[in-house]
């Protein structure tokens, strides 16, 4: 069904026509990340740890240009972290990407407009542990007290857009989509640790200001 649901939204990216209205801009982005932590907070929470809460708050950055009623090309990139800490133990996890966007507009008109788009980029996740804290300098050398485990994957990401035009110069699109990942598994100093999760597959709802705006194009006679 997903598979679906996926390629109609893609035939419908490549089968409107192109109207002569610009559409640009760029700006700040927020957002929320909903990964699911459940096999990792077992293994945490066997170990000592507190559970890590979901989901993750997004910050980072987005643009495009294009047309309004058309293609629009652009990038974006992404970063978020969540943390526990109990009895003197820091679980932090922190995810962050970025790629390239291509966007198809589904529908548009003076204030409002929807489009679908896909990111197609890269991503890391990195999971800090902190077991203890050192009684000195001396103390942290002998007995090391945290562990840093990190993992690359690729990224593709189908979203919804919303598009509220405030003014000529600025507006605000708001995504809804999942973020898919391939990648391998964790690695700790260069070494492969098989662990969870498995992939970092999300749902995602990001907020942007775009300050830019749609001007209109001269037609060719």
């Amino acid at each position: 069904m997903v598979r679906i649901v996926f390629f109609v939204l893609c035939a419908a990216f490549l089968a409107f026509g192109q109207e002569p209205m610009g559409l640009g801009g760029g700006g700040f982005m927020t957002g929320f990340l909903f990964p699911d932590l459940s096999e990792l907070n077992m293994y945490l929470t066997q170990n000592g740890f507190a559970r890590l809460p979901s989901p993750l708050v997004l910050w980072g950055g987005r643009g495009m240009g294009g047309l309004l009623e058309g293609t629009r090309m652009g990038g974006a990139g992404f970063g978020g972290e969540t943390q526990s800490l109990w009895d003197r133990k820091k679980a932090l996890l922190s995810v962050g990407g970025g790629g390239f966007l291509a966007e198809r507009a589904l529908f548009s008109q003076e204030t409002f407009a929807l489009a679908f788009g896909l990111m197609i980029g890269g991503g890391d996740a990195e999971l800090f542990l902190v077991f203890r804290e050192p009684s000195s300098f001396e103390d942290a050398l002998a007995n090391p007290v945290c562990t840093r485990l990190r993992r690359e994957f690729f990224i593709l990401a189908p979203y919804l857009s919303a598009e509220f035009f405030l003014l000529d110069w600025a507006f605000v699109k708001v995504n809804l989509g999942f973020m898919f990942t391939f990648g391998g598994p964790w690695e700790a100093n260069g070494v492969s640790v098989d662990g969870p999760p498995a992939a970092f597959h999300s749902p995602v709802l990001q907020f942007s200001l775009h300050l830019g705006g749609f001007v209109p194009l001269e037609e060719e006679e």
